[in-house]
């Protein structure tokens, strides 16, 4: 059946990755585990640096690789693009 532990009842973990070990043991004794590892990331990317432009040219610059970029222009609108890993 479906289980689920409270995020209260996590340790706190240091940025970086981590191995999660999963065990259920069942009324006969037999044991079945599972891992997974997952990466904490609680550092917020550096300030995305935006290229000069004119009239003409496309906006971009140069954002941490993955992060979602919002573009806010003078009349409110935004638009958003995914930073390549470049």
């Amino acid at each position: 059946g479906t289980w689920t532990l409270a995020d209260n009842t996590l340790p706190t973990l240091a940025d970086g990755p981590h191995t999660i070990t999963v065990t259920a043991t069942d009324a006969a004794g037999n044991v079945g585990n599972d891992t997974a590892v997952v990466t904490i990331d609680t550092v917020a990317p550096n300030a995305p640096v935006l290229d000069p432009i004119n009239a003409t040219d496309p906006v971009s610059g140069q954002a941490e690789p993955g992060s979602t970029v919002t573009v806010t222009y003078p009349d409110g609108t935004t638009a958003t693009v995914v930073a390549g890993t470049d």
